[in-house]
């Protein structure tokens, strides 16, 4: 039976639209537009609170887009504490790594002293160290929410300093009272990461460790926004719109990507692709590649500023495709598929926890196989016609808030101690 908090599972009932678009239309009011990275973030300023709610603190450490909407929907789902929220941009990632703490004090020190009934932070934070430092959150009840973990860092392109980033999970996880993790991938592969680990050290390891991480580990996925009415369910023409929406970095399998895309026109299948995403300083060269030798085939290439115009987009678009090599629940195939897009995603990572057999293609170490299993994959479905699109609405913020309420509290960790 899959770990998850209390109040998250499968519902047969249907999502009452009313109350979806009605928690919607709030949460768009109530996005953090101008927060700044790095300082307090007043998001509890959007809530009407009174003093008598207990304070909490919100600790993130590396806080790129994923990690903001998640941070703000937990803030916004549970209301019944009085938030302050501290986070770190989303940049030097092996700084933040090992100097989380010492950053979120440069700022943030007075707020780091005062008194908290509950502290819930992101894996990116060392959790030992700050309790540690801070005399005031020594005590108190903590959840340490993992979007990633660092035992799962794809093999080929493991830095030396990997192992530093591993200990620095496990020991904010020994530390925590609670583990929440947003897929069971990613709590199955951190549990048996640590694992690997202790084998590896030459003496006096704890016996039982994994043991107890994994007695209070649970699950609990990132919310998606739901869909606005008006996608086409049919497909939009004879040429199917195939939207790669990734961020351009080597660990979202760009290699793979220029291989579909490369078979796919050597067979004269009749496509286009969008590719839109985060852009950094540096573009793989395979991306690169595929933009000089595949222009005719481009419908759109970047990334979209404007949520509305990105979702407009996404409901145009008739499959989404995955060639990810590093992913721990896949919120940009989520979002698109529930807005119609028919997932195409490589059989691994969390892909076979949240999506089924017909919707993925073969995995292999030969990326040629890969392309070709993905390439079949699409032809069959021209022949046949696309499958149904995924239900994902057990994904839906109206339908996460109580079960985020009810795990993250300090109520229930006292309870789960007793």
């Amino acid at each position: 039976m899959l770990p998850r908090c209390a109040g998250y599972q499968r519902r047969d009932r249907p999502l009452d639209p009313s109350r979806e678009a009605l928690y919607d239309r709030s949460l768009q009011h109530y996005f953090m537009a101008d927060a700044q990275p790095g300082r307090l973030s007043t998001l509890n300023g959007f809530i009407p609170m009174t003093s008598d709610h207990p304070k909490a603190l919100l600790l993130s450490g590396y806080h790129a887009l994923s990690q903001q909407a998640w941070a703000e929907f937990l803030v916004h789902s549970c209301t019944h504490y009085q938030w302050q929220t501290i986070a770190l941009p989303a940049r030097f990632f092996a700084w933040r790594m090992r100097g989380a703490p010492l950053s979120l004090s440069a700022q943030n020190d007075p707020l780091l002293h005062q008194h908290y009934q509950l502290l819930v932070a992101t894996s990116s934070i060392d959790l030992a160290v700050v309790q540690s430092i801070y005399p005031t959150l020594r005590q108190v009840p903590s959840i340490l929410y993992f979007h990633e973990n660092q035992f799962a860092y794809p093999t080929d392109n493991q830095p030396k300093a990997v192992i530093d980033w591993q200990m620095v999970n496990l020991y904010a996880a020994l530390r925590a009272d609670a583990l929440v993790f947003n897929s069971d991938y990613n709590r199955q592969s951190f549990l048996s990461g640590v694992a690997a680990l202790m084998k590896k050290l030459p003496d006096l390891v704890p016996q039982h460790l994994c043991t107890g991480l994994a007695h209070k580990a649970q699950v609990m996925p990132v919310a998606i926004a739901a869909p606005r009415p008006g996608r086409a369910q049919e497909p939009t023409g004879a040429t199917w719109r195939l939207l790669w929406n990734h961020r351009w970095e080597w660990d979202k399998g760009p290699e793979l990507l220029l291989a579909i895309v490369a078979q796919l026109a050597a067979c004269n299948f009749p496509f286009k692709l969008i590719l839109t995403g985060q852009q950094f300083r540096t573009i793989p060269a395979a991306l690169r590649e595929l933009c000089a030798r595949f222009p005719d085939y481009l419908e759109q290439s970047g990334y979209i500023e404007s949520r509305e115009d990105y979702r407009a987009l996404l409901q145009h678009c008739d499959i989404v495709l995955s060639t990810a090599i590093h992913e721990f629940q896949g919120i940009a195939i989520m979002e698109a598929v529930s807005h119609g897009c028919v997932p195409l995603l490589p059989d691994r990572l969390s892909y076979p926890e949240f999506f089924a057999q017909s919707y993925r293609y073969q995995h292999s170490d030969s990326i040629e196989q890969q392309a070709a299993s993905a390439v079949s994959r699409l032809q069959a479905w021209r022949a046949q016609g696309l499958p149904e699109v995924p239900d994902l609405s057990d994904f839906y913020q109206a339908r996460l808030v109580e079960p985020y309420r009810q795990c993250f509290s300090a109520e229930r960790l006292a309870i789960a101690s007793i």
